[in-house]
């Protein structure tokens, strides 16, 4: 009989990185309320914040939700290795059982900024992410199944060094925004013009730039939640604008 080898989640490097991007968009989500509410009249922000307060607090747990939903999911997984077989428990006891005489590739990647494993099969393609001691288990597998591993060197960052080539249009807006003759010329250009300009730029640069596929569920997309930010963000702007030309009285 052969020995079980188990394998768990790196949880402590998870939820390092999770808080350190959860605690960067509140804090940036935070800021720019503040900042727009300052560019309402005295008399507009209690009703902006009427409006907007329940939004936040929406907002902020749905973070706090998702954040212990990711760490509660990841410390009750694990993987076990045993008489061939790979065996991959969830949270919820379900087990997704992998033959590994049935493997035909084994890729090596990064993905989120963490170590992952693509494990394909002639049905499925099974993503191993942030798992302890990977060097041990990739080993195990290309013994036990005869395929040498290979490595993906894509990047998946969202943001590269080909990123501002993106945003010379918010680019060339700010510039316009600090000549003098642009401003008597075109009085709407403005601040608060630019940061308009500037979140419509970034929605379209997230739209169309290409995002490494995580091979589990779309829902998790880090492009998703970002685009999703960005049209509430976009939605404040509209509704600071509408509310300074007296839209809301009229």
């Amino acid at each position: 009989m052969s020995e079980l080898k188990l394998f768990l989640y790196d949880v402590s490097n998870f939820r390092k990185k999770l808080l350190t991007r959860t605690w960067a968009v509140v804090i940036l989500f935070v800021l720019f309320v503040i900042y727009n509410s300052l560019q309402i009249p005295k008399e507009g922000r209690i009703q902006f914040f009427t409006l907007f307060v329940p939004v936040l607090a929406l907002f902020f747990w749905f973070l706090r939700r998702n954040y212990l939903k990711q760490i509660e999911i990841l410390s009750s997984g694990r993987l076990e290795l045993e008489s061939g077989m790979l065996k991959q428990f969830d949270s919820n006891g379900n087990c997704a059982t992998i033959r590994i005489k049935d493997l035909e590739n084994i890729t090596l990647d990064k993905f989120r900024g963490y170590d992952r494993i693509i494990l394909e099969t002639k049905e499925k393609i099974h993503p191993i992410v942030n798992i302890e001691n990977q060097n041990e288990l990739v080993l195990l597998l290309e013994k036990k199944s005869g395929i040498k591993s290979n490595v993906d060197l894509t990047d998946d960052r969202l943001w590269n060094l080909k990123t501002p080539i993106y945003f010379i249009p918010s680019l060339a807006v700010l510039i316009l925004l600090y000549l003098p003759t642009m401003k008597e010329k075109y009085p709407l250009v403005s601040p608060e013009f630019f940061g308009l300009f500037f979140n419509i730029n970034l929605i379209v640069y997230l739209l169309y730039t290409p995002e490494k596929e995580n091979h589990f569920d779309n829902k998790f997309s880090l492009k998703r939640r970002l685009i999703f930010i960005s049209l509430i963000i976009f939605f404040f702007q509209v509704y600071t604008q509408l509310d300074k030309v007296g839209w809301f009285k009229n």
